[in-house]
């Protein structure tokens, strides 16, 4: 007579197999992953990365390709620190999160009920706006309004604020979304207006320490050699450290992959790593819930994206089914991207030491990896994409050469184009002789925005600031009804900073 085999111990025999199988499969699957990475990293000449992802509570790939510094060769690892840009942003968040938490604000309190000499030019805003409107983008300025405040200025973070006022509202209260630096700089101060300690104190306290980020810090004045730091590159070159203590909570964090995971660990978990709590889980769901609708495309594919916005600190959108959080940033020379799944118990960050799409390209492919049946190519369309940008910026380059006037002068002689100029929010720009040509210094910006003025046509003279980030220049003077120069306005093509909106008058 046969014994049969019992059904559970088949079962059992069928699950080690199969989880054998997974376990195989998965970490094959890994090996995909990270070639993949290692041949993006190499096509698009990107100096240096770190990869850092979490699943299931582990980490399963922490890693580093390419170099800290291209001259010095010394590469990167998991615990490299780059500036991390505006992926400092949900850090601010969750510093007022655990505020509101201990009773001592509400998120729609008033902001000038704790910074009281804060004002925007429009007066209604300014008496309505909430700590809430901060947060999420919605306080009425186009994107990037104001950032010429604190780049590469020593302004203080206060002064920044107080210029604020000067830049006139584009939209009203809540009306639409317009991504603010200088809104999250505020958010910052607030927190030391409740607590009596800076902000950099408090996250460093309240966050840092907690969990543990020994490499991360809000200030690259505590950098050292003997650091284990990403150089910022800019066209595969490493640059100087620029100091952007004054943007705060908006952008002033310097972390690793390895510290950041920790961080999204937190995210995951709800506000709650292990034994440590640092917000309630009632304050995680409302960072992480839509305050701002952004725009998601048609959404008439299933799997696709059919809903965009943001939170307090986070980008929100849905993908495949899933609520997809994260938040990217980038400075001269850093790029970063977080992304956490919670129905997926995913987490993911990308650290680069160079603007590239190879960050926006990997993004993409370690969440089709995980949470698609996709083999799309990322890298490649990414790569496509750079490469068509590229051939644009020639065209126009071609095209402004080709509409210059030749053969004109200016109206007036070199010195009577001289003296000092200013805008009302950015400050004072200085026009000088030097060595027999003209010469242009916005004061505020005296070390980046310098340059020699060469004539183009009319009165319009073409600059190349010394700030390897911007493209070269154009300022053009007006003059006043007795032919004298009386201003000037800026023509520097970047999606960044605003100078179009600067309108230097004479004041000597």
């Amino acid at each position: 007579m046969k014994t049969k085999t019992p059904l559970y111990a088949t079962l059992l025999v069928f699950l080690v197999l199969f989880g054998l199988t997974a376990v195989a499969q998965l970490q094959k699957d890994y090996n995909v992953l990270e070639k993949y990475i290692r041949k993006a990293v190499k096509d698009f000449e990107v100096p240096g990365l770190a990869v850092g992802i979490i699943k299931n509570n582990e980490v399963v790939l922490l890693k580093g390709f390419g170099y800290r510094n291209t001259e010095t060769k010394k590469k990167v690892d998991g615990n490299t620190v780059f500036g991390i840009a505006s992926c400092s942003k949900a850090f601010t968040a969750a510093t007022l999160a655990i505020l509101v938490d201990e009773g001592k604000l509400d998120w729609d309190d008033k902001v000038i009920d704790y910074l009281p000499e804060f004002r925007v030019y429009d007066p209604y805003i300014t008496r309505e706006l909430t700590i809430r409107d901060l947060l999420c983008h919605r306080a009425g300025f186009q994107t990037f309004d104001g950032d010429l405040l604190w780049y590469g200025t020593r302004r203080s973070r206060d002064e920044v604020l107080s210029r604020i006022r000067y830049r006139p509202n584009e939209y009203s209260l809540r009306e639409k979304f317009g991504y603010s630096n200088v809104m999250f700089i505020a958010a910052s101060q607030v927190v030391e207006a409740v607590t009596g300690n800076s902000w950099d104190a408090f996250v460093n306290q309240r966050i840092f320490q907690p969990l543990r980020m020994n490499s991360t810090n809000t200030s690259t004045a505590v950098f050292d050699k003997g650091m284990d730091i990403a150089s910022p590159h800019i066209d595969d070159k490493p640059e100087a450290f620029l100091n952007y203590d004054n943007t705060a909570g908006a952008a002033a964090i310097n972390s690793s992959a390895a510290d950041l995971l920790k961080w999204l660990q937190l995210m995951l978990d709800k506000g709650a790593l292990g034994d440590t709590s640092v917000f309630s889980e009632k304050q995680y769901y409302t960072l992480v819930a839509q305050q701002t609708v952004l725009p998601a495309g048609p959404a008439e594919k299933i799997g696709g994206t059919h809903f965009s916005g943001y939170g307090l600190g986070w980008f929100l959108k849905d993908y495949n089914g899933r609520k997809v959080i994260g938040h990217g940033g980038g400075l001269p020379g850093f790029h970063s991207k977080v992304t956490f799944v919670p129905e997926d118990s995913l987490a993911y960050v990308i650290l680069a030491n160079q603007i590239s799409g190879v960050v926006g390209a990997l993004d993409r492919y370690i969440l089709d990896f995980f949470v698609a049946d996709s083999t799309r190519d990322w890298a490649a369309l990414y790569l496509d994409y750079e490469k068509k940008q590229e051939i644009k910026k020639e065209d126009a380059t071609k095209a402004r050469e080709e509409a210059r006037v030749k053969n004109t002068s200016p109206s007036l002689s070199p010195e009577a184009y001289t003296g000092t100029y200013e805008d009302r929010m950015y400050g004072q720009a200085r026009v000088e002789m030097r060595d027999e040509g003209l010469f242009l210094t916005l004061l505020p910006t005296a070390g980046l925005f310098q340059s020699p003025m060469e004539h183009w046509h009319y009165d319009t003279f073409r600059i190349k600031f010394n700030d390897p980030f911007l493209p070269e220049g154009f300022v053009t003077f007006t003059l006043d009804e007795k032919g004298k120069a009386n201003g000037f306005t800026i023509d520097l093509k970047n999606p960044d900073f605003h100078f179009y909106k600067l309108d230097f008058e004479k004041v000597d």
